[in-house]
């Protein structure tokens, strides 16, 4: 989970995490699908069940913290 946090907030996107359920003869898997915002916060968690999760993505939220904080604009330019 603080992966995908991490992920969001250093490329300043939306981020969809998913993982199965279950278990097969090598391991075992929790679930845990999450949707998350370019800020890291947590928009959408699927838990242990299967299921479908949603959340609505705010362009226009995106764009004004892109301008309000233009690194990305850094690794464009090669700095």
């Amino acid at each position: 989970m603080r992966l995908l946090q991490a992920r969001a907030i250093e490329n300043q996107a939306y981020v969809a995490g998913v993982n199965r359920i279950g278990t097969d003869p090598f391991a075992s898997y929790p679930g845990r699908s999450l949707l998350i915002d370019p800020q890291g916060e947590i928009l959408a968690d699927a838990g242990q069940d299967e299921g479908v999760i949603r959340a609505e993505l705010d362009l226009a939220a995106l764009r004004k913290y892109r301008e309000a904080m233009p690194f990305l604009a850094d690794m464009q330019s090669g700095s």
